[in-house]
């Protein structure tokens, strides 16, 4: 067992949302960062020395497309799990090819479901 706590990055511009996801992963024995947009997103990911990554699709400066992309790009190898408002297929079949593990729509999920799904990657 080791005694480095696991990282997340929350990638969220919802302060609420952001709150929650961050208190109950901590919570869950997580050590969890956040950025508040795209930009900021790319900067964190690109240390990476996180075990899982939570991305919001829209976000100020850079989208969540965005940051899959450079996250490709780079050769980041940190799974990503899309979380969004947008619903459309489409958007879930490119966050997919851009390299996202899971994808789930904000108002179908739970956060149990978020946490789950974190565990599953670490």
């Amino acid at each position: 067992m080791t005694d480095k706590p696991t990282r997340i990055l929350i990638a969220e511009d919802d302060p609420f949302l952001m709150k929650v996801l961050g208190t109950i992963l901590r919570d869950e024995g997580f050590e969890v960062d956040s950025a508040k947009d795209g930009a900021e997103a790319i900067d964190r990911i690109v240390d990476d020395g996180y075990s899982v990554i939570l991305l919001d699709l829209i976000m100020p400066k850079k989208t969540g497309f965005d940051v899959l992309q450079e996250a490709k790009k780079k050769g980041i190898k940190t799974p990503i799990l899309v979380f969004s408002n947008l619903s459309q297929e489409e958007d879930k079949v490119e966050a997919l090819k851009l390299g996202a593990k899971e994808f789930f729509v904000k108002s179908d999920m739970s956060i149990g479901e978020v946490t789950d799904a974190v565990k599953n990657y670490v």
